[in-house]
C-alpha cells in the first residue's frame, strides 16, 4: 500500500450508498481527483505510482490533475459488474481518525491518500482518505439562484406586430 500525503483533493465521489458511473455508463466507482501544483512532485508521483497527470490552469497557473478510483461492486462469473457484490467503501476520516460522511469534503480539502498499486504500476486502487485540512461542502439549494417578480411580458410569436427584434 502507498500514500500521498498533503495532497488537494477534488471532487470526492465516495458516499458508499451513491457510487458514480462515468457519463452516467459504465462500472460504478468510488473516486477523487488529485491535483498537484509542483512540476517536479508530479513527475516524482508519475515515476514511483504511474499517474498520468494533465494539465490545467487555474488562476493563470498551470496545475497537475489525476484521478484514483475503486470499483464499487465485484465482478460475477461472466466479468460483468454485480451488484450483489459490493465492495468494500473508501475509508474517509478527519486526521483524528474520525470518520467523516464523503459528501462533506469540498473542493480543494487536502488529505492523505492511501492506495494500492499493482507491482508493475499499471493501476491504482483507492484505499482511504484521512482529510488534513477539511473544506467543508455544504449542498445550496437551487431555489435561490433567481429573485422572483412578477416584472415580465409575455411576447406571443405568432405576432410579429410585437416582437422587439
Amino acid at each position: 500500500m502507498a500514500i500521498i500525503n498533503n495532497v488537494e483533493i477534488h471532487w470526492v465521489k465516495c458516499d458508499p450508498a451513491k457510487p458514480e458511473r462515468y457519463q452516467g455508463k459504465g462500472p460504478a466507482k468510488f473516486s477523487i481527483q488529485l491535483r498537484v501544483r509542483d512540476k517536479k512532485v508530479k513527475e516524482a508521483y508519475e515515476k514511483d505510482y504511474g499517474f498520468k497527470f494533465s494539465p490545467m490552469e487555474v488562476d493563470d497557473k498551470v496545475i497537475y490533475k489525476t484521478s484514483i478510483s475503486r470499483y464499487a461492486y465485484g465482478s460475477g462469473p461472466d466479468g460483468n459488474e454485480d451488484l450483489t457484490k459490493p465492495n468494500k467503501p473508501v475509508n474517509v476520516i478527519l486526521a483524528d481518525g474520525t470518520q467523516l460522511d464523503p459528501n462533506t469534503v469540498g473542493n480543494g480539502s487536502i488529505a492523505n491518500v492511501s492506495f494500492f498499486t499493482k507491482e508493475d504500476k499499471s493501476g491504482r486502487t483507492l484505499k482511504g482518505i484521512q482529510v488534513t485540512k477539511l473544506i467543508k461542502f455544504e449542498a445550496r439549494g437551487d431555489d435561490d439562484e433567481f429573485e422572483l417578480t412578477d416584472n415580465f411580458e409575455v411576447i406571443d410569436p405568432n405576432n410579429s406586430e410585437n416582437d422587439p427584434y
